[in-house]
C-alpha cells in the first residue's frame, strides 16, 4: 500500500472511529435515558395503584361479604373491586399493563387492561419470578425479560399494610414500544454520520495529495538516513520543512543523547542489567556492579551465564524466555534477600532486542516486616485471650458460685438438682466455645467432590428440625441450571447449617417472616443467598459480624459465621453480610465450580 492511501486511511479511521464510538455511546445514553424515565414513570403508576388500595385485600374481602368464599370466590370478589382502578389507569397510558398480585392467594388479582389480560386473573407468578423477592424483602425491583405479555419492562412494587408484605403491584411495558421512541432518533444519528463521512473523505482527499508528496520526500531522505547515521536530509518547502530540520538536529544530537541515557542509568539506585536476545550483556550500572562485587566491567559483551551468580543467571534465563513483563520474584543469595524484576526490551517495530532487569536489596525490609508480623500477631493473641478470659469467667464465676451453695447443709434435693443442671450448663457451654475456638484455629483438609449445590441444599433443609421457629427455609432456584461445583460436602453442610439457623433465629426474634434460600449460577461459580425478613443487624456492628468472639445474640459468642466464613474462604469462595435493621438479612455464599486454582487452607 502507498504512502499517500496508508496516510489517507489513517487519517480517515482517527476521524469515523470515534465518531462511530460516539453514535454507539449516545445510542446506549439515550437507551439508559429512555429506559430510567420509562422505569421512574411505570413506578409512579405502581405507587398510585399502592395509594388507591385502601386497607388490605381482607379489608375488601371484608367489605364485599366475601371472605367466606374459597380462593377462587375470594379472587373474583378482588377482581371486581379493583378492576376498575387497573383499567383507569391502563386507559390513561396507552400499551402500558399493571396490576395487583395477593400473596396470601398467590394469585394474580387484577391486570389491566382487563380487556387484554383478564384471562390472567387467578393464575400464580413461576418459580423464581421476582415477584417472590418483592415480597420476600419488600423492597422495590426491576425484571426485564419474557413474561406474560412477552419482553417487558417489569416494575414491581411491594404492597405493605402494618409492617406486613401483602403482595406486589406491577407496572409495564414492552420493550418494543421503547425502541420504537429510540429508532428515529438513532436514524438520523447514522444519517449524519453517513454525511459527515463523505464530506471527511472527500476534504481529505483534495488537501492531503501536496501534503502528502512532500512527506515521501521526507520518508526517502529517513530511509536513507538508517544506513548513514550522519546523512541530512535535504530541506522541503511549506510546513514541512520544521519537520525536516527537527530530523537533521536529532542526527546532530544523537551522540549527546546516548550519552545522557548512560548518566541516567548510572544514577538509578537499583542494580540494572540489560541482556540481548542472544545472551550477551549489553548494559550494566554502577548500583548493580556495586550490588555484586564479583560482576566485572569488561563482562559487557560477555554470555551473561559467565558473569553472574548461578542463581541470577537462572532467573535472566527465565526473563529472557518470556515475551513481556517478569513479575517480581526474592531472591536469597549470600544471606542477602534480593527484589528481581524486569521487563522485555522492543524496538519500534515490534522486535525482540533483548531483556532488562532490576535489583534491589530489601534484606532489612523483609526483617522489618517480620518483626512489624510478630508483633501485629502478638497484639491480636493478647485481645483474643482477654476475650476467652472473659467468656469463659463469667460460666465459671457461677459455677463457683452454685458449688459452694451445694456445700450447704441442709440444702433440699430439688434445689441440689437445680443447681447440678445449672453447673452443667455453664460447663457445657465453655466446652461449646473451646471446641468452637479449636475449630476455628485448627487445619483440615478439604475433601472435594463435584457437588450439586442444589441438592445439597435441599437436604440440609430436610434434614433440619424447624418447628421450633416461625419459618422454615424456602429453597428458590432456576430451572434446568447447572449447580455442581468441586467442594467439601460435609463442611459446606456445616456452612449451611449455621447461616440457616442464624435466618431462623433472626425470624424468631422477631416473631414473623420468611427464610428463602436462592440460587443463582455463572460459568465461574455458584451463589448460595440465605435471605430473611427478621429482625436484622444494627449498621454500627455489620462490620463486626463474622469476627471471633463478637455475636449480636445474647448467648452467642460469634466462631459459628467466623468458622463458615472461613471453611467458604478455603474453598477460594467468599462469604458476605449485608443488612437493614428490622428489614432483612442477606448472607451470600459465593463457590467456585472449578476447584483446580483454590488451595485448601485452614
Amino acid at each position: 500500500m502507498r504512502l499517500t492511501t496508508r496516510l489517507l486511511v489513517l487519517v480517515f479511521l482517527s476521524v469515523v472511529v470515534p465518531m462511530l464510538g460516539l453514535s454507539i455511546v449516545l445510542k446506549q445514553e439515550l437507551s439508559e435515558s429512555i429506559l430510567n424515565e420509562k422505569r421512574d414513570k411505570l413506578f409512579g403508576l405502581a405507587r398510585q395503584l399502592d395509594t388507591a388500595l385502601e386497607g388490605t385485600y381482607e379489608g375488601l374481602l371484608e367489605a364485599a361479604g366475601a371472605s367466606h368464599l374459597d380462593r377462587p370466590g375470594k379472587i373474583a370478589a378482588l377482581n371486581a373491586a379493583l378492576r376498575d382502578i387497573t383499567d383507569f389507569v391502563a386507559s390513561g397510558n396507552p400499551g402500558v399493563g399493571v396490576g395487583y398480585y395477593g400473596r396470601d392467594l398467590d394469585a394474580v388479582l387484577t391486570y389491566g387492561p382487563s380487556g387484554q389480560f383478564q384471562h390472567t386473573v387467578g393464575q400464580s407468578i413461576f418459580e423464581g419470578h421476582k415477584g417472590y423477592e418483592v415480597m420476600a424483602t419488600g423492597t422495590p425491583m426491576v425484571q426485564t425479560g419474557t413474561l406474560v405479555r412477552g419482553d417487558i419492562l417489569n416494575c414491581m412494587w411491594p404492597v405493605i399494610r402494618d409492617g406486613s408484605v401483602i403482595g406486589y403491584i406491577w407496572a409495564n411495558e414492552t420493550l418494543d414500544m421503547i425502541d420504537d421512541q429510540l429508532e428515529p432518533i438513532i436514524r438520523r444519528v447514522y444519517l449524519i454520520d453517513a454525511l459527515i463521512v463523505v464530506l471527511i473523505y472527500f476534504s481529505v482527499t483534495m488537501t492531503m495529495k501536496g501534503l502528502l508528496d512532500r512527506i515521501q520526500a521526507i520518508k526517502t531522505g529517513i530511509d536513507v538516513l538508517f544506513h548513514a547515521p550522519s546523512y541530512h536530509i535535504p530541506p522541503v518547502s511549506g510546513e514541512l520543512s520544521l519537520i525536516v530540520s527537527t530530523i537533521n538536529e536529532l542526527v546532530d544530537t544523537s551522540n549527546v543523547v546516548k550519552c545522557y541515557n548512560k548518566n541516567i542509568l548510572e544514577s538509578v539506585q537499583n542494580g540494572v542489567l540489560a541482556v540481548s536476545c542472544s545472551g550477551e550483556v549489553t548494559r550494566a550500572n554502577r548500583a548493580f556492579r556495586e550490588l555484586f562485587p564479583g560482576f566485572e566491567e569488561d563482562a559487557i559483551g560477555r554470555d551473561y551465564r559467565d558473569s553472574v551468580a548461578p542463581e541470577i543467571a537462572a532467573f535472566v534465563s527465565a526473563g529472557l524466555d518470556g515475551t513481556g513483563r517478569i513479575e517480581p520474584v526474592e531472591l536469597e543469595l549470600g544471606g542477602s534477600i534480593l527484589e528481581a524484576y524486569g521487563n522485555a526490551i522492543i524496538d519500534e517495530t515490534g522486535s525482540r532486542l533483548g531483556a532488562v532487569f532490576a535489583f534491589r536489596d530489601i534484606t532489612v525490609i523483609r526483617r522489618y516486616e517480620r518483626e512489624i508480623q510478630e508483633k501485629e500477631r502478638a497484639a491480636m493473641l493478647g485481645e483474643m485471650a482477654l476475650a476467652v478470659v472473659h467468656e469463659v469467667k463469667n460460666p465459671m464465676t457461677s459455677v463457683k458460685g452454685f458449688s459452694q451453695l451445694l456445700g450447704r447443709p441442709g440444702i433440699s434435693e430439688d434445689k441440689r438438682g437445680t443447681y447440678l443442671k445449672l453447673i452443667d450448663d455453664e460447663l457445657n457451654r465453655v466446652d461449646r466455645l473451646l471446641n468452637e475456638m479449636l475449630v476455628y484455629g485448627g487445619k483440615s483438609r478439604l475433601e472435594r467432590r463435584l457437588q450439586d449445590l442444589l441438592v445439597l441444599v435441599s437436604d440440609t433443609v430436610e434434614r433440619n428440625d424447624w418447628s421450633a421457629y416461625p419459618a422454615k427455609p424456602v429453597v428458590v432456584a432456576e430451572p434446568g441450571e447447572d449447580w455442581r461445583a468441586e467442594v467439601d460436602a460435609f463442611k459446606i453442610g456445616q456452612v449451611l447449617d449455621n447461616v440457616l439457623r442464624n435466618a431462623c433465629e433472626a425470624v424468631d426474634a422477631k416473631g414473623y417472616g420468611r427464610v428463602v434460600v436462592v440460587l443463582k449460577a455463572s460459568d465461574l461459580e455458584v451463589e448460595l443467598r440465605v435471605v430473611d425478613s427478621g429482625v436484622g443487624i444494627p449498621r454500627d456492628v455489620l462490620s463486626r459480624v463474622g469476627n471471633p468472639l463478637f455475636s449480636t445474640k445474647r448467648r452467642g459468642n460469634g466462631f459459628g459465621l467466623a468458622t463458615s466464613r472461613k471453611l467458604v474462604e478455603a474453598h477460594g469462595g467468599s462469604l458476605v453480610v449485608t443488612s437493614i435493621e428490622g428489614v432483612y438479612t442477606s448472607v451470600s455464599v459465593r463457590l467456585p465450580r472449578d476447584a483446580r486454582n483454590t488451595e485448601d487452607s485452614e
